[in-house]
Formats: structure tokens, C-alpha cells, sequence
């Protein structure tokens, strides 16, 4: 039996829209849609092509679809002018790993899960409470937080796919039990990354069920992570005004963030004035640092590993995971590679 549902999750995670598929495989775009609707059965030879166009094997078709990470408890860190079709690209692409990976960890001793949910906390409270469960101190710079959000049963998506409009996303799925997740899309500087990392943080931590604006949930995840990774008793020690860009250059080294993110945080916490960050803003863009901040400030690369001991703990070679999950070598190489 072949599901519509797989064909489906196949073509989003390529970016192709129906029109485009049908047009490589030779058929109407009706057909595909009642492909994938069920109300179509295609032929042997028909879903030969589609599984060679979108790198996956017929028997992948085959496949009951179950165990999808839920669409509706998604949170995205994007621009607002990303596309549906970016976001489900990255989705089905999210998906297809943890799909993957859901039967492997039962395999594996996963460390214990302690991320808390505090929906009802005043997100100050919340940073703190959060610090303390994950066994941070409260006024330290976090130096490796992937490592230390992995050691805590946070699960690490790593998703090769560089779309400048989407950095991260997150939810609370079942893996071993219910896990925080956050998949990370490459190609953004390590300072910024570590900003997502915590923005999505913050998401999980606050944001678990009822859900006011999208403004206001994404206003308070980045407050959460303004406040986790820069402390506000440290920072009060350590910007002494008048701030300039070579003294928060030197504290982005020690913080592991984007001087951009020290500006902020010091004009949130007033401890300079709102002239005074604009003034520190209209330099950093005069300088070209509004995108890119300079090189020789770059942060020491992280790597999540969780995810990747998981996939070597049950498949030896990429041929192992390509025969085991369904796919070509082509797209299991990348799921493999990237892992």
C-alpha cells in the first residue's frame, strides 16, 4: 500500500511543488495531489520515478505515517517575511530525522531531561529557575552550550540547510519520553546561533500550550535569552559607560554573544542610555557589523554530538542508515553527514 501522506512529506522536504514534481515524473498535477490526498493508487513505474526524483526508496512509500513532529507546537526563530514553504521545507527535513531517530534512542541511554516548563513565571524567575536545572551558575558565561543543553536532554537537530530567513525552531515531542527539541539551520555566525539556541530556549521553557501573539511570544523568548546568556548582576559589573565598541568587543569573547546583543542588553537594562545604543548601533552599521561582525571575533564553532551518537550507537556505515530508513545513499549521506 502506498501512503499519499509519504509522497507528501517527500516532496516538501525537496521544495518542490506539486506542479514540479508531476512535470519531472510525466503525470498531471491533479494526479499528484490525488496522490497524495489517497485518492489515486499510482502504478509500480510512477512511484519508481517519484522515489528516484526525491531520493528515497519505493519502499519508503510504503511506509504507515506515525510519530510526526506536531505542527502546531512549533516555534520558529524567522524573519517575518519567511515563507510557508521555507518553514515547511525545514519541517519535513526536521521530521524526516527525528522520524529516524525516535527508533534508534531506544537503543541508547539518553541523559535525563531536566529542562523545566514554566509557563506562569515571570521570565526573570524563569532564567534562574532554568540556570539552576541545568546546573549553570547564575553570573558565569555558559562557554559550550550545546554541550551543556545536550547533557540536560535537550535533543539537537542539525539540519544542512542554510535558508538566511529561518536561524532555529523548537518543541516538546516523544522520543524515549517527552524531550525538548531544537533544530539548528547552518550558515549563521556562532554568536548568533547561540542567541537562537537560547531564544529557543526560551520558547520551551515558556511557551508550552497557550499561545498569545506571535509578537509577544517571540519579544519574550528573546528577553529569556538576552537574560539566560548575559546575567544582569554580571553585565551591571562588567559595562562600565561610557560603552564603546572595543570594550563590548572584548565581552562578546567572554559572553559568546553578538556585540549587537551586549548593546541591547545594556540599553534594556538602562545601563546605558537609549541615545547611547543608537549611537553604538549607527557605528556597528557604518562598519558593515550589522550582519557581519568582524572576523577576528569569531566564536569558537559548537557542535551538537547527542544526536549523532545515537545514529552511530545503531548504524555502522551511511549504506546502514540509507537501507534502514528508506532513502538513496545521496539523501541518507546528507541525514548522515550533518547528524
Amino acid at each position: 500500500m502506498i501512503y499519499g501522506e509519504r509522497i507528501k512529506q517527500v516532496r516538501e522536504f525537496n521544495g518542490f511543488t506539486q506542479t514540479q514534481l508531476a512535470n519531472a515524473v510525466g503525470v498531471k498535477q491533479a494526479a499528484i495531489s490525488e496522490i497524495e490526498y489517497s485518492e489515486f493508487t499510482p502504478s509500480e513505474s510512477l512511484v519508481e520515478k517519484i522515489a528516484q526524483y526525491t531520493g528515497f526508496l519505493p519502499s519508503f512509500f510504503e511506509l504507515e505515517p506515525s510519530g510526526n513532529l506536531s505542527v502546531g507546537t512549533l516555534n520558529y526563530r524567522a524573519r517575518r517575511s519567511v515563507s510557508s514553504r521555507d518553514e515547511t521545507r525545514v519541517y519535513q527535513y526536521a521530521n524526516l530525522l527525528y522520524q529516524n531517530i525516535k527508533r534508534a534512542c531506544l537503543d541508547v541511554a539518553m541523559p535525563p531531561n531536566r529542562l523545566p516548563q514554566l509557563p506562569n513565571e515571570p521570565i526573570k524567575r524563569a532564567v534562574k529557575i532554568t540556570r539552576d536545572e541545568l546546573g549553570i551558575s547564575r553570573n558565569v558565561p555558559i562557554k559550550n552550550l550545546l554541550k551543556v543543553i545536550e547533557n540536560n536532554g535537550v535533543v539537537v537537530l542539525n539540519l544542512p540547510r542554510n535558508l538566511p530567513k529561518i536561524d532555529a525552531f523548537s518543541t516538546w515531542a516523544e522520543l524515549d519520553e517527552e524531550r525538548p527539541i531544537i533544530a539548528l539551520l547552518h550558515g549563521k555566525p556562532m554568536d548568533r546561533m547561540r542567541f537562537s539556541i537560547a531564544h529557543e530556549l526560551g520558547h520551551l521553557v515558556l511557551h508550552q500550550s497557550i499561545r498569545p501573539s506571535l509578537k509577544l511570544v517571540e519579544n519574550e523568548a528573546n528577553e529569556f535569552a538576552s537574560a539566560f546568556l548575559l546575567p544582569e548582576v554580571a553585565m551591571r559589573e562588567e559595562i562600565k559607560p561610557p560603552a564603546t565598541l572595543t570594550s563590548l568587543a572584548k565581552l562578546k569573547l567572554r559572553w559568546g554573544v553578538s556585540i549587537q546583543a551586549l548593546v541591547m542588553r545594556a540599553s534594556n537594562l538602562k545601563i546605558i542610555t537609549q541615545r547611547q545604543a543608537k549611537y553604538l548601533f549607527t557605528q556597528m552599521s557604518m562598519q558593515g557589523w550589522k550582519t557581519r561582525e568582524p572576523s577576528n571575533l569569531d566564536l569558537k564553532i559548537e557542535m551538537p554530538n547527542l544526536v549523532r551518537n545515537i545514529i552511530e550507537s545503531r548504524y555502522r556505515t551511511r549504506e546502514d542508515y540509507a537501507l534502514d530508513n528508506r532513502m538513496s545513499i545521496d539523501t541518507a549521506t546528507e541525514f548522515y553527514a550533518y547528524a
